[in-house]
């Protein structure tokens, strides 16, 4: 896992708001890209699995501005997009009944339902998004990058943080902020609402998978750091 970032571009007016990136970020279908929300680039330089990205990403033959594009996954997006969460929700419900086994599409139903607000359904798409998916801790994005304005995420994540300081028994909730934390690359904030959401349900799967994942991680860069030293106290010496 790494930190990725968002495009580092200017702001775009289009869709009724403004945007983070220029049009062409919201072209789905094209070949070798992984698209989730905006297009995020080569799916391989994200981690995505080859299948995950021929069975659930894949599917157009010619790529769609999902702007212009009327399918119910185009214009889920687009939705999002432009900020109208719900009618992203109701989108993304008609492409799941469409593509039942799709776990992609349960994952990105899950950020829509965090936008309003919808903790516990957004808690049973990422569940079942995950189990479809299993290799999706090792997938490389920030939650933020999804955004067209960084304010809503801003505001998405206030409102989820408040909930389970207002709520402290929802372990569910609990999971759901583990795993903004985790996809924004907070592992220590992330580790804590894991341990709380395995307190309630020891044997919780998903929470397990990314904890583990986050500890092969720090494990990781605790040799690194550990070789890091060892060979400037290796140059060093040759100094001498």
């Amino acid at each position: 896992m790494g930190h990725v970032h968002g495009s580092g571009c200017g702001h775009y007016y289009y869709g009724g708001v403004w945007s983070v990136y220029p049009r062409n970020y919201y072209t789905r279908g094209r070949k070798n890209n992984f698209y989730f929300f905006v297009n995020l680039g080569d799916f391989r330089r994200r981690n995505v699995p080859e299948y995950v990205y021929e069975e659930s990403v894949y599917i157009e033959e010619d790529p769609v501005d999902v702007y212009e594009d009327s399918s119910p996954l185009s214009r889920a997006y687009a939705a999002f997009a432009k900020g109208s969460f719900y009618e992203s929700v109701i989108a993304f419900n008609e492409s799941i009944d469409a593509d039942p086994e799709n776990g992609v599409l349960y994952l990105a139903r899950a950020q829509a339902h965090i936008a309003i607000a919808d903790y516990r359904t957004a808690y049973e798409d990422l569940i079942r998004g995950m189990e479809l998916v299993p290799e999706w801790t090792e997938v490389e994005f920030s939650v933020a990058e999804l955004y067209a304005n960084p304010d809503w995420f801003e505001e998405h994540y206030e409102s989820l943080a408040r909930w389970v300081s207002d709520y402290p028994r929802d372990y569910k909730a609990h999971f759901v902020l583990g795993y903004i934390h985790y996809f924004q690359q907070d592992y220590t904030a992330a580790k804590s609402e894991f341990i709380y959401t395995l307190a309630w349900d020891k044997d919780h799967p998903q929470a397990a998978m990314l904890m583990d994942s986050i500890l092969a991680y720090e494990a990781e860069t605790e040799v690194r750091a550990v070789e890091k030293e060892e060979v400037e106290a290796l140059e060093e010496e040759q100094k001498l």
